[in-house]
């Protein structure tokens, strides 16, 4: 009795497509081929014929994932289709589409797996290749250096060590060392060179200290140009200069000063301290020099004001060659010095 009695299929052409199935009755596949055979739903009830049938069935079977689509002999395939194209009278073409898709499917598995099969085998080579050795202290020693080491260690030669320590080392040049002596050398040079090591991470934190300071104060300390500061002051006052008078009060001179500061990036309070004192130390020398007169209310916190006494005067440079002359300036400074 066959296996695939009364559902039109042929058992040879189904073991020829299953390599190493040469008897169904025996086959591991037979209980799924059995059970696809009879499934109503499969693409194979479709058919009609038996050889399309019984290819179908085995074709759908190795869709599958969990089985290997090299199990499939694709080649027994194409000869048994070539063969019934040849001999059939009627091609029925749309039975042939359906079968080369199907084959394509299994091809496409096996395309993919196959990768897969030749990155595991050399894995699987370079597993046997590889020598199971653990790299230990030993190795970095001769025969010779271990079995004096061992030696050593094992109390063997302590009746010779301490000639060992008494000979002498001759070298190139100066005077012959004993091994003692070249071992408390090599001990003061590894603490030197530890002291070396520390006092240059002190200079080097050191140095990281000062500029960490450096930065912290970079914005707060006032850059000396008196001159400079001489000719914005006054700037600011001939600006703000609104009656004949040329009063203005000292408040808003720092009051500019301090606009001008922050346009150039100065925080608030830098900004703030910067032209308090620029206006205070440019009025003094601008009253000394002649550009200005300053004066007082009277009282404790009485209001400073400053007097311009060249109102008509545009350009600070042109008026300073007038009245204080670089020659006579720096006369006057060396004087003073």
């Amino acid at each position: 009795m066959g296996i695939f009695d009364g559902t039109a299929m042929k058992e040879d052409i189904v073991s020829r497509l299953m390599i190493g199935e040469t008897d169904l009755q025996t086959s591991q596949y037979l209980d799924r081929l059995v059970e696809l055979s009879q499934l109503e739903e499969a693409e194979h009830q479709f058919l009609i014929e038996p050889f399309d049938r019984s290819v179908a069935l085995v074709f759908q079977m190795f869709q599958s994932s969990d089985l290997d689509p090299w199990d499939v002999d694709l080649s027994a395939f194409l000869k048994m289709f070539n063969k019934r194209i040849d001999e059939a009278e009627n091609i029925d073409l749309p039975t042939c589409g359906r079968l080369v898709r199907m084959a394509w499917a299994i091809l496409r598995g096996q395309a993919s797996t196959l990768i897969e099969r030749q990155e595991r085998a050399l894995i699987e080579d370079e597993e046997e290749d590889t020598w199971d050795f653990h790299d230990t202290w030993e190795t970095e020693f001769s025969d010779e250096d271990y079995n004096f080491s061992a030696t050593v260690l094992s109390g063997q030669a302590s009746d010779v060590l301490p000639s060992m320590f008494e000979g002498r080392i001759h070298r190139d040049e100066g005077r012959p060392v004993t091994l003692g002596e070249l071992l408390m050398g090599l001990q003061a040079a590894g603490r030197l060179s530890e002291e070396q090591r520390l006092r240059e991470q002190i200079a080097k934190e050191r140095r990281e200290a000062h500029e960490r300071a450096r930065a912290q104060f970079k914005g707060s300390i006032h850059v000396e140009d008196l001159e400079a500061d001489l000719c914005r002051t006054w700037n600011v006052l001939r600006d703000r200069t609104m009656d004949d008078s040329g009063m203005v009060n000292l408040g808003e001179i720092v009051e500019l000063l301090k606009q001008q500061s922050l346009e150039k990036g100065y925080s608030d309070d830098e900004a703030s301290a910067e032209a308090q004192v620029t206006a205070l130390v440019s009025s003094l020398f601008l009253t000394h020099r002649g550009y200005v007169d300053l004066t007082q209310e009277p009282g404790k916190n009485g209001l400073i004001s400053l007097q311009n006494l060249h109102q008509d005067d545009t350009d600070f440079l042109s008026l300073s060659e007038r009245l204080n002359p670089k020659s006579e300036l720096l006369g006057g400074v060396i004087a003073d010095v």
